[in-house]
C-alpha cells in the first residue's frame, strides 16, 4: 500500500541545489572541517596534560620544556588554521541566508503581482501581514545564515566529540552521556511551546502594524474627527497581546535554557567522579581521562549553544511556514486565466459588446452589481455612461479587462469572447483613467512614460520626442513643469513633491495619451479639475480621440454632445441609451430627469426635511482627506519658457514661489521635507550604546523588577567562578597524588552539584525577569512611539523620513531586535562585570603569575571588540535601510497594483526590485565578510589565549611555583572569563541592529517639540451656542505664509465674517487659498494669534480637541475604515447615543439608504473604501459628518463624485442648511454656489467680492469672470 508523502516545509526550501552548487559545497567543506577543530583541540589539551603523568620519560628539563612548547603551540596553530576556514564558512552560511532573502522577496513580490483582484478586495489587514511577512523573511535569512552556521558546525563537533570520547573511554562516555535523551525530550517539549506563542504574536503583530499604517495614511482623518486616543487605544490592545504572548515564550525560552544548562553541568559531575575513580582503579589514565572530558566539556558547552540556537532556528520554522503558506495560498494563483488563447485581433476596428452579463464581486457575493446587462461601444465612436453612484459604471472596465470572472453572459470584441484573448493583449490595447489614479513614486518623465510601448528608450533619451511634447501639451503640464527645479526629473511620491488630486488626474491622461491605446475608458479622469481646466481637456480628447474607440464615464452631463451615444444605468442594467438628441426628446426617461436636476440650479425644497430641522444628537466624527488638496494649477498656454530645463533661470518662479501660487500645501510639506531631511541626515546618526542603555534604565518600568533581574545575572555570573573554584577540585582529584581521600570526590561532586542547582535557578532568574523587562520596555516605546506620531503635525507625515511602510516595520519589526539589549546584552555585561571582577580577583589572588599572563591580552581583546563592533555597526545601519528602501518600493506595488496591471507594469516593477536587491546584496556582501572576520578571529584569539595558558599553566607546575590544585583552580577561572569576554562579542551583531532601531526611534521623540500639536489644554471647551444672528467665525486682518517660504503671503490682511445658519461658498481660481482657509479654521495650520475667532474667542486659545469637535469637513478624496457600516457612521462619534434607526433616518437623508438593501448584514456589514463607489464613499463621510451636528460643515468640492440627483440631494441639505450650522462649501460647482447664501471670492490673498448669487453673477464682476466658462 502507497503513502503520500507530506513535503516538509524548512527553512532552506528556497536553495536550490542546482544554482547553488558552489557554495553549498564551499559549506559543506567549510562547516566540516570547522566542526572538527574542536574534537582536535580535545585531543591537543589531552596531550599537554599528559605531561604531568610522563614527566619521567624525559631525561632532560629541557626537554620536558620543549614538548611542553611543541603541544601548547599546536593548539595555537590550530587557532590560526581555523581563521580563514570559520571565515569561510560563517561568510558562506550568511550568504546562503541573502540568497534565501533574495529569492523569497522576490517571490513575495511575484506573489502579490499574481493574487487575484478579489483576494485585495478580502484581505482586510493587507499592510499589517506585508510587515509582518518582511519580518518573517529577515527571521528565516537570520535562521538559516549565523543561526544555521553554529548549528551545523555545532553538530559536526558533537559528532566528533563523541567519537574522540568513546575512542578514549566509551565507559566514561556513556556515564557523562546518559543524560542525554532528557535533554533531547525537553528541548522537543519546550520548542513547541514556543512556536505556538511566537506565532501568536506574529498574528497580533501584523494587527499592529496594520494600525500604524491607517493612522499615518489617514491622518488628518484621526486628526479632524479626535480619534487619536481611540487609535491608541486599539494599538495599545494590540501591543498588550503582543507582549503577553512573547512573554509566555520568554517564560518557556529560559526554563528551557535553565534546565539544559543545569543537566549539561550535571553531565560533568557525573563524568569526573567516575573518571577519578577509574583512575585510581588504574582502569583509566589521567590523559585519556583528560582527553574524555574536555571532549564533553566543550561536548556540553556545545550542546548549550546549540539549544540557544534552536530557539533562532524555530522562529525561522514558523517564518518560513507563515511565508510559504501566503506564497502558495489558493488565492495566489489568478482565477482568470492569464493565456487563454493566441489570437490577434484588430482593436481599433472592434466593437465591444457585453450580452446579458450578470457579474457579483467575490467579496460581495449578496450584492449583484450587474443584472442581465447587454449594451456594445463601438468601434471609432465616443460612448457615454451616466447614471447614480454604485449603479455599476466602474464594474464594466473591471470585467473587460478580466480583473474578475463573469458569473454569466459574455463580452466579445470584435465578435471574439474576450475569454479567448489573451489578457495581456487586452492591457496592451485598453488604457483606462480612473477618478482615484495612482502614480508611482519615480520622476515626473517615468511616470507619464509608464505603459508607453517605447518606455525604455524614452527614459535613456535626454531629448524628449514629440510625442511626449504633445502629451505634456495636451495635459495642461506645461507651465507647472517649467516651475519645478529638474523640470522632468522631478520625483514626485514619498521620495519627491506630492501632486494635487487635479495634477495627478493630469500626469494619468498624459500618460494615456502617451499610450494612445485603441481604446480608451475614462472613469471620472477629470473629477479633480476646475471647471475650466475641465472644459479644455475635454475638447482636446475629444480632439485627440477623434475616430478611436473612446469610454466616458462621467456624472457631468454637459460633457455629453448632442450625437454621442448615451447609455444611462440604473441598478445594474441599461435603463435607456441612444443619443443625447433623443434622450431629451423623452420627457418621461432618466436622462432627461438627471439632466433637468443637474442643470435646475433653483430646486424647490422638499417637505420631508425633519432631519434637517431636528438635527441629529452632537456626536464627534472625523474627516476623510490626506493632507493632498484637490485644486490644480492655471490653465497656460504660455510656451516662453522650455519644458526640457532642468533647472531654473535666475528670473524664474521659485518652487516655493509656484508652491504658494498654486495653494498646494502637499507641496509646501515637501519643502519641508527637503529641509527636514536635511536635518534627519544629523538626527539619523546611530545612538551610542551608553546613551541607549541610560535612556532604557530611566524610562524603563519596574526598575526593581530590572534590579532584580540584574542582581539575578549577577548571582549567575557569580556562580561561574565559584563552579570553575569549586570543580578545580574535583580536576585535580584525578592528578595521581594529589588526593587519596575515598570520600573526597563524593564531597566535592556535591558541592559542585549544588552550585550547579543554583546555577540553574539564576540562570532561569536572569533571562525570564530581563525578557520580562525587555518586552515591557519595548511595548512602552512602541506606545510612546505612537503616541508621539499621533500627535504630529500634519507636516510631519510628508516628510520623506517618515513613510508609513519604514514607521510601521521600525515598531513591530526592528524594535524586537533592541529587545536584546535588555534580555541578552545587559545580561552578558553584567555576567562580565562580575566575572571580570569576582572571577580575576579570584584568579590573581589564586595565580598572580597566570592570571597576569591572561590579563595582558585583555587590551587586544578589547581594541579588536571595538574595531569590530564599529565596522559591522555600519554595516548593518547600511543593510537596514537597504532593506527599508525595497520593502517601501514593494508597498507601492500592493497599493498600486490595478495601475500596475493595467499598464502591464510588472515586468518595471520586478527590474527595480531586481536593482534593489542588487543594491543590497552590495551591502550584504561586507556585512557577511566583517562579521565572519570577527566570529573567526575571536574564536582564534580564544585559542591562542588558551595555548598561551596552558603552557604557562603547566610550566609553573613544572618548574614546582604551583601546584596542580592551584594551577587548575587559577586556569578554570581564567577559562571561564575569557569564554564570557567571546560570549559579549557575540553580542554585537545583535546591538548593532538594536542600535540603529533605537537611534530611528529617539529620533521621532524628539521631533515632539518641533512636530507636535498644540493641544491647549488650558484652552476653552465650553459649547457653542445657538444664537441665529451671532458671528460665528470673525477673521480679522488675517496675514499668512507658509513656514518654508516667509517672503511671499498666501493671505493678505484677510478680513471676513461668517454667521451662524448661514452658507457660504468660497470661489477662487486655483491657488487663491481656498482649501488653505479651511486648514486654517480646523487649526492642521498654525494661526497667527488675534486673527481667526470661533464664537468670538481667539482660534489659539480654544481647546484643540474641543475646537475640532464642533467642526466637521467632508473633503473630495472620501476615506472610509475597514469596518462595520455602523463603526464607520459613528466613527469619532464620542458624545452621543445614536440609534439604528437615526443611522437609517441619515443614510436616506444623504440619499443613499439603497446600500442598506444591498448589504447582507446591514450596517453590521463590513465596507471599505475599496468596496464602496466613489460617491457612495462621499455620501457616506457626509452622513457621517451631519451625524455630528457640527457648528461649522465645510465641504470641500464634495459632489465632485456624485452623479447629478445625488448632488442635488446634497445641494438641498446646503440651501436648506443644517440647523444651528455653519456651511462653507469650498466648491468650483455653480449650482452649489447658487444654493449658497452668500458667495466668497478670494483674489491676492483677500476677499475681492462677496454677496449673494444674484447680485455677483454680472457682466464685470470676478465672480463672473472665474464662473464664466461653467456649465
Amino acid at each position: 500500500m502507497w503513502f503520500p508523502i507530506k513535503h516538509r516545509i524548512h527553512i532552506y526550501v528556497n536553495i536550490i541545489p542546482s544554482k547553488d552548487t558552489y557554495i553549498i559545497l564551499l559549506i559543506i567543506f567549510s562547516t566540516v572541517a570547522n566542526g572538527l577543530v574542536p574534537a582536535i583541540t580535545s585531543i591537543l589539551t589531552g596531550r599537554i596534560f599528559d605531561l604531568l603523568t610522563n614527566i619521567s620519560e624525559f631525561k632532560l628539563p629541557k626537554l620536558v620544556f620543549k614538548e611542553l612548547t611543541k603541544r601548547s603551540m599546536s593548539i595555537m596553530a590550530l587557532g590560526a588554521a581555523s581563521l580563514p576556514v570559520m571565515w569561510l564558512s560563517i561568510s558562506c552560511w550568511m550568504w546562503i541566508g541573502e540568497i534565501q532573502s533574495s529569492r523569497l522577496r522576490k517571490r513575495l513580490l511575484i506573489s502579490y503581482i499574481n493574487k487575484p483582484t478579489e483576494w485585495y478586495d478580502k484581505n482586510e489587514n493587507l499592510l499589517g501581514d506585508f510587515v509582518q511577512l518582511n519580518r518573517c523573511i529577515e527571521e528565516v535569512r537570520s535562521s538559516s545564515a549565523e543561526a544555521s552556521a553554529i548549528t551545523f558546525q555545532n553538530m559536526v563537533a558533537i559528532i566528533s566529540l563523541i567519537g574522540v570520547s568513546f575512542y578514549y573511554s566509551w565507559s566514561l562516555t556513556l556515564i557523562i552521556l546518559c543524560s542525554t535523551p532528557i535533554i533531547v525530550a525537553l528541548a522537543v517539549i519546550f520548542s513547541r511551546l514556543i512556536n505556538k506563542y511566537t506565532q501568536l504574536e506574529n498574528t497580533e503583530s501584523s494587527k499592529a502594524a496594520q494600525e500604524i499604517s491607517f493612522v499615518m495614511r489617514a491622518a488628518q482623518l484621526v486628526k479632524l474627527y479626535g480619534t487619536k486616543n481611540e487609535e491608541q487605544y486599539k494599538f495599545m490592545h494590540l501591543t498588550q497581546l503582543c507582549n503577553t504572548y512573547f512573554i509566555h515564550a520568554s517564560l518557556f525560552v529560559a526554563a528551557n535554557a535553565a534546565i539544559l544548562r543545569f543537566l549539561t553541568l550535571c553531565m560533568f559531575i557525573q563524568g569526573f567522579w567516575f573518571g577519578a575513580t577509574m583512575v585510581r582503579k588504574g582502569k583509566l589514565n589521567i590523559a585519556d581521562v583528560i582527553t574524555c572530558f574536555h571532549s564533553c566539556l566543550m561536548l556540553g558547552s556545545t550542546l548549550s549553544n546549540t539549544f540557544h540556537q534552536i530557539v533562532l532556528l524555530q522562529k525561522g520554522d514558523v517564518a518560513i511556514k507563515k511565508l510559504e503558506g501566503a506564497l502558495k495560498s489558493k488565492n495566489n494563483i489568478e482565477t482568470v486565466t492569464n493565456k487563454a488563447g493566441t489570437l490577434h485581433l484588430s482593436f481599433p476596428d472592434a466593437s465591444i459588446i457585453f450580452k446579458s452579463v450578470n457579474f457579483t464581486y467575490p467579496s460581495r457575493p449578496e450584492n449583484r452589481i450587474l443584472n442581465n446587462l447587454s449594451l456594445t461601444f463601438k468601434a471609432h465612436e465616443t460612448t457615454f455612461i451616466v447614471g447614480k453612484s454604485g449603479s455599476g459604471k466602474s464594474t464594466l472596465s473591471n470585467i473587460l479587462l478580466r480583473l474578475y470572472n463573469l458569473e454569466s453572459g459574455s463580452i466579445l470584441i470584435d465578435n471574439l469572447n474576450i475569454n479567448l484573448i489573451e489578457r495581456d493583449e487586452l492591457f496592451g490595447h485598453i488604457t483606462i483613467v480612473e477618478q482615484r489614479c495612482t502614480l508611482f513614486n519615480d520622476t515626473i518623465r517615468n511616470n507619464i512614460l509608464l505603459g508607453s510601448p517605447d518606455f525604455k528608450e524614452e527614459s535613456e533619451n535626454n531629448q524628449l520626442c514629440s510625442t511626449l511634447k504633445k502629451a505634456i501639451d495636451f495635459s495642461l503640464l506645461n507651465e507647472f513643469i517649467q516651475t519645478l527645479p529638474k523640470g522632468l526629473e522631478t520625483k514626485i511620491g514619498s521620495e519627491g513633491i506630492t501632486l494635487s488630486g487635479g495634477q495627478q488626474q493630469r500626469v494619468a491622461l498624459a500618460r494615456a495619451y502617451m499610450r494612445d491605446t485603441p481604446v480608451l475608458i475614462l472613469d471620472e479622469a477629470v473629477s479633480a479639475l476646475d471647471i475650466s481646466h475641465k472644459t479644455t481637456l475635454m475638447k482636446s480628447i475629444r480632439s485627440w480621440r477623434h475616430n478611436k474607440t473612446t469610454v466616458i464615464l462621467s456624472h457631468h452631463l454637459a460633457d455629453i454632445g448632442d450625437d454621442d451615444y448615451v447609455y444611462v444605468m440604473n441598478e445594474g442594467l441599461v435603463a435607456q441609451e441612444g443619443s443625447k438628441h433623443d434622450l431629451m426628446n423623452s420627457r418621461s426617461g432618466q436622462f432627461y430627469i438627471m439632466n433637468e436636476v443637474q442643470n435646475q440650479y433653483k430646486m424647490p425644497i422638499s417637505e420631508n426635511n425633519n432631519l434637517v430641522s431636528q438635527g441629529f444628537p452632537s456626536a464627534m466624527s472625523y474627516t476623510e482627506e490626506s493632507i493632498i488638496l484637490n485644486t490644480s494649477t492655471p490653465l497656460t498656454t504660455s510656451e516662453k519658457s522650455s519644458i526640457f530645463h532642468e533647472k531654473l533661470s535666475k528670473n524664474h518662479t521659485s518652487l516655493e514661489e509656484y508652491e504658494l501660487e498654486q495653494n498646494e500645501p502637499a507641496y509646501i510639506s515637501n519643502d519641508r521635507r527637503r529641509l527636514g531631511d536635511e536635518e534627519a541626515l544629523d538626527k539619523r546618526q546611530i545612538l551610542p550604546l551608553k546613551i541607549i542603555i541610560f535612556q532604557m534604565i530611566k524610562t524603563i518600568r519596574n526598575k526593581k523588577l530590572l534590579f532584580g533581574g540584574i542582581m539575578a545575572s549577577l548571582l549567575a555570573g557569580a556562580t561561574n567562578p565559584i563552579f570553575s573554584y569549586t570543580f578545580s577540585y574535583l580536576l585535580n582529584g584525578i592528578v595521581p597524588g594529589s588526593q587519596n581521600d575515598q570520600y573526597y570526590l563524593l564531597k566535592w561532586s556535591f558541592i559542585v552539584l549544588g552550585v550547579t542547582i543554583a546555577d540553574g535557578i539564576f540562570n532561569f532568574l536572569k533571562s525570564f525577569i530581563l525578557g520580562y523587562c525587555s518586552e515591557n520596555w519595548i511595548m512602552d516605546i512602541r506606545n510612546d512611539t505612537m503616541e508621539s506620531i499621533i500627535h504630529k503635525n500634519i507636516y510631519w507625515y510628508s516628510l520623506d523620513s517618515n513613510k508609513p511602510s519604514e514607521i510601521s516595520a521600525l515598531l513591530m519589526n526592528d524594535l524586537r531586535d533592541l529587545r536584546s539589549l535588555v534580555s541578552e546584552f545587559l545580561s552578558a555585561m553584567s555576567t562580565f562585570l562580575i566575572v571580570s571582577l569576582f572571577g580575576l580577583i579570584w584568579a590573581l589572588v589564586s595565580g598572580w603569575k597566570l592570571s597576569l599572563v591572561c590579563l595582558s591580552m585583555f587590551p587586544l581583546i578589547v581594541i579588536f571588540s571595538s574595531l569590530y563592533g564599529g565596522s559591522l555597526q555600519q554595516y548593518e545601519t547600511n543593510y537596514k535601510s537597504s532593506v527599508a528602501k525595497l520593502e517601501n518600493d514593494q508597498s507601492e506595488v500592493l497599493l498600486g497594483i490595478k495601475t500596475i496591471r493595467y499598464l502591464k507594469l510588472q515586468s518595471h516593477f520586478l527590474n527595480n526590485q531586481r536593482c534593489n536587491q542588487v543594491n543590497m546584496r552590495q551591502i550584504a556582501k561586507g556585512r557577511t565578510i566583517v562579521t565572519g572576520m570577527g566570529i573567526a578571529i575571536t574564536n582564534t584569539l580564544t585559542m591562542c589565549i588558551q595555548a598561551i595558558l596552558y603552557y604557562y599553566g603547566l610550566k609553573l607546575v613544572l618548574i614546582g611555583e604551583y601546584s596542580s590544585k592551584r594551577m587548575f583552580q587559577t586556569f578554570t577561572l581564567l577559562l571561564f572569563t575569557i569564554m564570557t569576554c567571546t560570549s559579549l562579542i557575540s553580542q554585537i551583531p545583535d546591538i548593532a541592529r538594536g542600535q540603529r532601531g533605537a537611534s530611528w526611534i529617539d529620533r521621532i521623540l524628539k521631533e515632539d517639540k518641533m512636530w507636535s500639536e498644540d493641544v491647549n489644554y488650558e484652552g476653552r471647551i465650553a459649547k457653542i451656542g445657538d444664537i441665529d444672528s451671532n458671528i460665528l467665525v470673525k477673521i480679522n486682518n488675517l496675514n499668512y505664509f507658509y513656514p518654508s517660504a516667509p517672503g511671499v503671503t498666501i493671505f493678505n490682511n484677510l478680513n471676513l465674517e461668517l454667521a451662524n445658519n448661514k452658507s457660504f461658498a468660497i470661489v477662487g481660481e486655483s491657488g487663491a487659498g481656498k482649501s488653505t482657509l479651511a486648514l486654517l479654521l480646523t487649526k492642521l495650520y498654525k494661526v497667527p494669534n488675534g486673527c481667526i475667532f470661533l464664537d468670538q474667542t481667539d482660534i489659539n486659545d480654544w481647546n484643540l480637541v474641543s475646537l475640532r469637535s464642533h467642526i466637521a469637513m467632508v473633503e473630495q478624496t472620501p476615506v472610509l475604515i475597514d469596518d462595520s457600516l455602523k463603526n464607520n457612521l459613528m466613527y469619532g462619534n464620542h458624545n452621543a447615543m445614536v440609534t439604528d434607526q437615526e443611522l437609517h433616518d441619515i443614510l436616506k437623508f444623504v440619499g443613499i439608504s439603497e446600500i442598506l438593501e444591498k448589504l447582507p448584514k446591514g450596517l453590521d456589514s463590513r465596507i471599505s473604501t475599496d468596496l464602496v463607489s466613489g460617491g457612495q464613499a462621499q455620501r457616506l463621510c457626509l452622513a457621517r459628518a451631519i451625524l455630528r451636528k457640527p457648528k461649522i460643515l465645510i465641504l470641500d468640492e464634495s459632489t465632485s463624485a456624485l452623479d447629478a440627483k445625488s448632488s442635488e440631494k446634497i445641494r438641498q441639505i446646503v440651501k436648506q442648511g443644517l440647523a444651528g450650522t455653519l456651511i462653507i462649501s469650498i466648491t468650483h460647482n455653480k449650482p452649489m454656489m447658487e444654493c449658497c447664501d452668500q458667495i466668497i471670492v478670494l483674489k491676492d490673498g483677500m476677499v475681492k467680492e462677496q454677496g449673494p448669487y444674484r447680485d455677483l453673477n454680472v457682466m464685470g464682476s470676478e465672480f463672473f469672470r472665474i464662473t464664466s466658462d461653467l456649465a
